[in-house]
């Protein structure tokens, strides 16, 4: 059974494909160079997996197609999320400027309440 939004898809798929820069020779999916993370600005993926939400037609409820997520922020992002642009942002930077990595990071027993208490926050 096709959902709405699946037939909706296969309705416009070749008024799209026309003008779409990938054909079914250069088809574009998760192992196509322009989707991968391989230091250029084109791709962000790494042959993740996502969590999709997809409407029911036949129902009035909402139906759930739910694929496990494994999303790779280490070694994910294109060229600009990794290194910035214009000297702004970029995971590189901003990893070398944080005071938290992988040796030391940022938890809930880091949080130093005691001037928040001395200054008299009401603790329930």
């Amino acid at each position: 059974m096709q959902t709405c939004l699946e037939k909706r898809g296969l309705a416009e798929r070749p008024v799209e494909l026309v003008r779409n820069d990938y054909s079914p020779v250069d088809e574009y999916n998760d192992r196509h160079p322009n989707a991968l993370s391989n230091g250029d600005p084109k791709g962000k993926g790494t042959q993740s997996s996502y969590v999709h939400t997809v409407p029911n037609c036949d129902v009035n409820e909402e139906t759930k197609n739910m694929i496990q997520p494994q999303l790779n922020t280490e070694t994910g992002g294109g060229q600009y999320d990794i290194e910035g642009r214009n000297e702004i942002g970029g995971r590189n930077r901003l990893m070398n400027i944080s005071i938290y990595n992988k040796e030391h990071a940022y938890g809930a027993e880091m949080i130093d309440t005691l001037a928040n208490r001395i200054d008299g926050q009401i603790i329930v």
